[in-house]
């Protein structure tokens, strides 16, 4: 493979697992002449690997297996739905797998392109999206109002999702979440807000949210790890450096001078 070929490969695997953040830093280091370490080029390959398996997961599972319609509004199709189903591909697979794997129930949501899957764990609250898959225990009527709004609700999340992983690739709206999630708890949270509160069966939260508490817990927690670890009591001892035997020269500098002159003498 040619440089160039090499460079390009190089390019789209950093696309794949970082998102337009992972391709815009390979792009600066490679016109910088800097070569990516050892273990970023094994990270970046086994992370490629690994979703274009779970996207190939997603293909067979979620295109090709029986799954009965749910409802939802508005209409199919649309550029955006399918750039966002093949951008949540690689996590959409790794949810249909693991709802195989668990026997779960498959409900396709044909107008929003979402997928909806009722088993009993792998989820939080009422469910949780997984790219363009919502893991659930609710056995809704599928052509319900209440089916009708959560689904619109969690294509919201899947869209999120979606623009996550185009941005940073598939670990960032999750990282994101969380972050979010540990300040701002359930309603509180901007993402499920974005998403629509009523929709997604959420009570109207206060005006003021608990982050400040949720802070300072956090703060504490980071200082005293940070103390555990950079405690004087576990850094490492310095080395001392031992002195070496110091030549006599040193001590009498006559001494050297005086053996410097008997050498002509010794010749004589």
């Amino acid at each position: 493979m040619r440089p160039v070929e090499r460079r390009v490969v190089w390019w789209a695997a950093c696309l794949i697992c970082g998102g337009l953040t992972g391709l815009l830093l390979a792009v600066v280091g490679t016109l910088r002449g800097a070569r990516p370490s050892r273990r970023r080029v094994l990270i970046v390959v086994w992370g490629t690997v690994v979703q274009a398996v779970l996207a190939c997961a997603f293909a067979v599972l979620g295109l090709g297996g029986q799954m009965r319609p749910c409802a939802a509004a508005g209409e199919g199709g649309g550029v955006w739905q399918t750039a966002r189903t093949v951008l949540n591909a690689p996590v959409s697979g790794a949810a249909l797998l693991y709802a195989a794997g668990e026997g779960g129930e498959m409900y396709h949501c044909a107008a929003n392109g979402t997928t909806a899957v009722i088993l009993d764990d792998g989820f939080a609250r009422a469910g949780t999206m997984y790219g363009t898959v919502f893991l659930t225990d609710q056995r809704a009527e599928t052509q319900s109002p209440r089916m009708r709004k959560l689904s619109e609700h969690e294509a919201r999340h899947s869209d999120q999702w979606a623009l996550g992983s185009l941005l940073a690739g598939p670990a960032a709206f999750p990282a994101l979440y969380a972050a979010d999630e540990v300040f701002f708890p359930g309603a509180y949270n901007h993402f499920e807000q974005a998403a629509g509160l009523e929709d997604g069966g959420y009570d109207p939260p206060p005006d003021s949210p608990p982050a400040a508490g949720r802070l300072a817990v956090l703060s504490v927690g980071v200082l005293v790890g940070y103390t555990l670890v950079v405690s004087p009591g576990r850094r490492r001892p310095a080395y001392a450096i031992r002195p070496g035997p110091v030549p006599a020269a040193l001590h009498d500098p006559g001494a050297a001078h005086g053996r410097e002159a008997a050498k002509p003498a010794a010749r004589r």
